[in-house]
């Protein structure tokens, strides 16, 4: 889960995911920067590098969803300022995904999408089709009220599917909302559906 404050250039500032908090240090849309995991306990922030950020599982997760859950892209114009091509904040999503070494035109050949399915505004939620090893797999952003309960499991930073708390992170969204940021969710499900296209039955729980 990361949110993005509310400027002309969105920026990813902070991401909860397996229990833990993790805040993006940069500026506007530009790769540069890197992610740091808050120590509540101690009171810190840890810098954690490339190795460190895949160790991370969630973190890694989400950070792959924000990208291939993504119809924008970023660019360097001629006086070497990143800009988005697209959404603001799907430009937030894949600058901060940059800060942690992941390339979104690598994932996107690895990955490539298969079928998106966007909602109506009221239901706030996008979702995206990719090949998976095991078959294929979707990518769903949205508003926490509308993912969360839809979802029964979260991975945990070890990797671990466990069951979904969602008390707890309804707690954590509010707290980032309350901060005056914008709070996306993220989820990924295997594709159950017989054939194309993508259609609402994707938000059953899983």
């Amino acid at each position: 889960m990361s949110s993005e404050q509310y400027y002309d250039n969105l920026i990813v500032q902070k991401i909860y995911a397996g229990r833990q908090y993790y805040q993006v240090n940069g500026w506007d849309y530009s790769p540069e920067g890197y992610i740091l995991e808050e120590s509540p306990q101690e009171s810190k922030c840890w810098l954690l590098d490339t190795k460190k950020v895949y160790s991370h599982t969630a973190l890694r997760e989400c950070l792959i969803a924000g990208i291939l859950c993504n119809d924008s892209h970023l660019q360097e114009n001629k006086v070497g300022q990143w800009i988005v091509n697209g959404n603001p904040i799907e430009g937030a999503l894949i600058a901060a995904a940059s800060k942690a070494k992941l390339n979104q035109s690598s994932l996107q050949q690895l990955m490539p999408k298969l079928a998106t399915l966007v909602s109506a505004s009221k239901c706030r939620y996008m979702a995206t089709l990719h090949p998976n090893v095991d078959g294929k797999i979707i990518y769903i952003k949205g508003a926490p009220e509308i993912i969360l309960p839809r979802a029964q499991h979260m991975v945990d930073d070890s990797g671990k599917l466990v069951e979904l708390d969602s008390e707890r992170v309804v707690i954590e969204a509010e707290s980032m909302s309350k901060q005056g940021l914008q709070v996306l969710a993220f989820a990924k499900s295997k594709f159950r559906q017989k054939k194309l296209p993508l259609t609402t039955q994707i938000l059953k729980a899983d």
